[in-house]
C-alpha cells in the first residue's frame, strides 16, 4: 500500500483569527480608585446639602431677610448703646438689628408713629416695613426712657416672626400676669389704652409691656425673655429710674394740691367764724355801750368783767385772723410751688412727646 502523508486542510479564506462571539464578551469591570470615590461621594453630598438647603431656605425665608438686612445696616451709636444697656443677647440684638433701628427727632418722629392725644408715643415698630422707629430722648432727667422703648420695640419684632402656636402658648402666661397685678391701676390704665388705639394686639402689647416693666414673671416666661435679654432685670431697673421721674412729680403735685385743699378749707371755715364773730361781737359791743350809758350795770366790777370779756372775745378773733392770714400765705406759696411743678411735668412731658390737651375751644 501506498502510505500517503496525512495532509492539512487549507484555511478558508478570511477565516477571523478569534471566533466571532468574543467580539460581543463583556469588557473587563474598571475598578475605581480612592480618588473617583471620593468624587463620586462628594457630588451626592452636594446635591443633597443643596436640596436641604433649598427646604431651609423656604423655611426660613425670615431669618434669611433679616440675616442679609443686618449684613447692610450699620448701627448707630444710640442703638448700639440700647443693645447694651438692655443687656440684649445675640438673639435679641439680631432681631433689633434686623429692624433697622433709627432714633429721629420729634419732626421726623411724629408723622411717622401716630400720635394720641394726652399720651406719650414714643415707639414704633411699623410690622408691614418691619422697621423700629424711636423718639429721641434728650432730657437727661429721662435717662432710660429711650433705651426701655427701644426693649419694647424689639419685643414687638420678636412677636411679629412668632408662630402661630407659638404665640398661642404665650398668651395665658401673659395673661396670669395681668391678673396676678389686678390692683395695679397704671397697668389697667396702659392696657385701656391700648385697647382702644391698637384694637387686637392685646397679647402682642402685653409680651412688650410685661417683658420690659415688670419683675418678678413666672419661670416660664422668664425663660422665655432670657432669649432676649441677659440681664432682664437691667431693662425693668432703667424702667423704674424714668418712671420714677414722672412718678416724683406727680405725688409732690398731689402733696401740695391735698395740703391746698386742706387749708382752703379751713380757711373758709375760719373766716366765716371770723366774720361772724366779728358781726357778733359788735352787736354785743353796742347792748355793752348801751347798757352802759343806761347806768345798767349794778356794780363797777360787774362792768369791768363784760367789758373784758368782750375785749377777750375781740382778742381772740383777731388772733384768729392772724392764723387765717398766716395761711392764706402758705396757700399762695404752695400755688406758686404748683405752678413751678407744673412748668417741671410740662417739660418733662415735652421731653415724651406728650402733646397738651387740646382746648375745647380750637
Amino acid at each position: 500500500m501506498t502510505e500517503f502523508d496525512a495532509a492539512t486542510p487549507p484555511a478558508p479564506e478570511n477565516l477571523p483569527a478569534e471566533p466571532v462571539l468574543a467580539a460581543f464578551a463583556p469588557p473587563p469591570r474598571a475598578r475605581l480608585g480612592v480618588g473617583g470615590a471620593i468624587l463620586i461621594a462628594l457630588a451626592v453630598l452636594l446635591t443633597v446639602a443643596a436640596t436641604v438647603a433649598l427646604i431651609l431656605l423656604a423655611a426660613n425665608q425670615q431669618r434669611v431677610r433679616d440675616q442679609i438686612t443686618i449684613w447692610n445696616f450699620t448701627p448707630s451709636a444710640a442703638v448700639e448703646s440700647h443693645v447694651e444697656r438692655t443687656t440684649m443677647t445675640d438673639e435679641g440684638r439680631f432681631l433689633y438689628f434686623a429692624s433697622e433701628p433709627v432714633v429721629i427727632p420729634e419732626e421726623e418722629f411724629d408723622p411717622i408713629c401716630s400720635q394720641v392725644e394726652g399720651a406719650g408715643i414714643l415707639g414704633c415698630y411699623l410690622t408691614g416695613y418691619q422697621q423700629i422707629f424711636l423718639y429721641q430722648v434728650t432730657d437727661e432727667r429721662l435717662d432710660g426712657a429711650e433705651e426701655v422703648t427701644a426693649a419694647h420695640e424689639m419685643l414687638h419684632a420678636a412677636w411679629d416672626r412668632m408662630s402661630p402656636s407659638e404665640r398661642l402658648a404665650l398668651e395665658p402666661l401673659l395673661e396670669a400676669e395681668v391678673t396676678n397685678r389686678a390692683d395695679d391701676e397704671e397697668l389697667a390704665a396702659t392696657l385701656e389704652f391700648y385697647a382702644e388705639v391698637e384694637p387686637g394686639e392685646r397679647a402682642n402689647e402685653l409680651h412688650s409691656i410685661i417683658g420690659t416693666q415688670f419683675a418678678d414673671l413666672s419661670p416660664e416666661l422668664e425663660a422665655h425673655f432670657a432669649r432676649y435679654f441677659a440681664d432682664r432685670s437691667a431693662v425693668v431697673a432703667l424702667n423704674e429710674k424714668a418712671q420714677a421721674v414722672i412718678r416724683d412729680q406727680i405725688a409732690q403735685g398731689d402733696a401740695i394740691i391735698a395740703k391746698m385743699e386742706e387749708l382752703d378749707a379751713s380757711i373758709t371755715a375760719d373766716y366765716d367764724y371770723y366774720n361772724a364773730g366779728y358781726d357778733q361781737l359788735n352787736i354785743d359791743i353796742d347792748n355793752f355801750n348801751a347798757r352802759a350809758d343806761s347806768g345798767d350795770f349794778s356794780s363797777q366790777a360787774q362792768f369791768d368783767a363784760e367789758r373784758n370779756a368782750l375785749l377777750a372775745r375781740g382778742s381772740d378773733l383777731d388772733a384768729l385772723y392772724v392764723s387765717i392770714d398766716a395761711r392764706a400765705q402758705e396757700y399762695e406759696s404752695l400755688r406758686t410751688q404748683l405752678e413751678e411743678l407744673s412748668a417741671v411735668v410740662d417739660d418733662l412731658q415735652a421731653a415724651l412727646n406728650i402733646d397738651p390737651p387740646r382746648s375745647t375751644n380750637e
